[in-house]
C-alpha cells in the first residue's frame, strides 16, 4: 500500500533515524514515500531467532532479519506514564504531558478488546507472553496498539499450556514456566495498576512488583483513594479509579482461577467508560 521496496528501507535504517533500542534489536523511523508517511523498521540481532510465522513475513539480507510496522507516533505507554524521554514527533511537545483519566481508561479498553480478540474470537487461539507498557503502541489519536509478538504462542486448543523458552519482563513468568491465559490477564492487571497508581512495575525494591506492593497495601485495610496518581486524581472519577484499583487486583490475584477471564476485564472496563461519558 505504501509502496517500498527493500533497498529503500536498508539505506534509511541510521544512526539518525534510531527511535529506539531493546532486548531484541533495534528500531528505526524510515520514511517510505514524498506523502510523509513512515514505517518502523526493527533490525533483530544476530543471535536471537525469530518466531516462525514472523519470519516468513521479514526482509532477509545475510544475517540481517528486518520487520517493517505500521509506524506509532506516540511511541509506547510507559513513556507517557513515566515521563521518559519522548520523541520531538511526539504529539505534544511537552515533555511532561500528563495523560487524564478519560485518556488512560480508553486505552485499558483497547488493550482489553484486542487481547479478548485474541483469547475468545481468534482461533488457534493467541498467548502473548509480554504484555507491558513498554509493549502498549499508540498512534496519533491515541488508539492502542498491541506490539511485539516476538513471544506470541499460538494454542491449538483451549486450556493447552506452552513451556516458556523465554523470560521476557512479564513478572509471573519469573516464579512459573507454564503460561496461558491466565498469565496474560496477571500482565495486563499489571498495566492497570500501573495506570491507576503511576507507579512503575519495579520501583526500588527488586524483590516485589508493584502488583505484590498493591497486594499488601489492600490487606492493610488502607485507603485507596490514597494510591491513585496524584496527576490524575479527580473526585468526580475517584469511584472509577478506586474500581480500576481493585480490578488490577483481582487480575493480580495469586491464584490464576481466581482471575477474570478477558472477556469479563472488558465488561468491567466498559462499563465505567461507559459512566464516565
Amino acid at each position: 500500500r505504501l509502496g517500498f521496496i527493500e533497498s529503500e528501507i536498508l539505506v534509511n535504517m541510521t544512526e539518525e533515524n534510531l527511535i529506539g533500542s531493546g532486548g531484541s534489536g533495534k528500531v528505526y523511523r524510515v520514511g517510505v514515500n514524498t506523502n510523509g508517511n513512515f514505517v518502523a523498521v526493527k533490525r533483530i540481532w544476530n543471535n536471537r531467532n525469530l518466531d516462525h510465522g514472523l519470519e516468513n513475513s521479514s526482509l532477509q539480507n545475510g544475517n540481517t532479519k528486518t520487520l517493517v510496522y505500521e509506524y506509532m507516533e506516540n511511541q509506547s505507554l510507559d513513556k507517557w506514564l513515566h515521563h521518559k524521554r519522548r520523541s520531538e514527533r511526539a504529539i505534544t511537545a511537552s515533555a511532561y504531558c500528563v495523560f487524564e483519566w478519560r485518556t488512560r481508561l480508553q486505552i485499558a479498553v483497547g488493550v482489553a478488546r484486542g487481547l479478548c480478540y485474541m483469547h475468545h474470537q481468534y482461533s488457534p487461539q493467541i498467548i502473548h507472553r509480554d504484555i507491558k507498557c513498554s509493549n502498549i503502541l499508540l498512534d496519533h489519536e491515541l488508539n492502542a496498539k498491541i506490539a511485539y509478538y516476538g513471544l506470541a504462542k499460538i494454542l491449538a486448543k483451549w486450556g493447552e499450556t506452552k513451556t516458556a523458552s523465554a523470560i521476557a519482563g512479564a513478572f509471573e513468568y519469573a516464579y512459573t514456566s507454564k503460561v496461558n491465559v491466565k498469565s496474560v490477564v496477571y500482565s495486563f492487571g499489571m498495566v492497570l495498576l500501573e495506570m491507576v497508581i503511576g507507579r512503575e512495575p519495579i520501583n526500588g525494591d527488586e524483590h516485589i512488583n508493584l502488583a505484590q506492593w498493591a497486594w499488601n497495601y489492600h490487606e492493610e485495610g488502607s485507603p485507596i483513594v490514597d494510591t491513585i496518581d496524584e496527576e490524575i486524581k479527580e473526585a468526580c472519577f475517584l469511584k472509577e479509579m478506586s474500581s480500576m484499583f481493585k480490578l488490577g487486583l483481582i487480575c493480580t490475584s495469586t491464584m490464576p482461577s481466581a482471575r477474570p477471564s478477558m472477556k469479563q476485564v472488558l465488561q468491567i472496563l466498559l462499563l465505567g467508560l461507559t459512566t464516565s461519558s
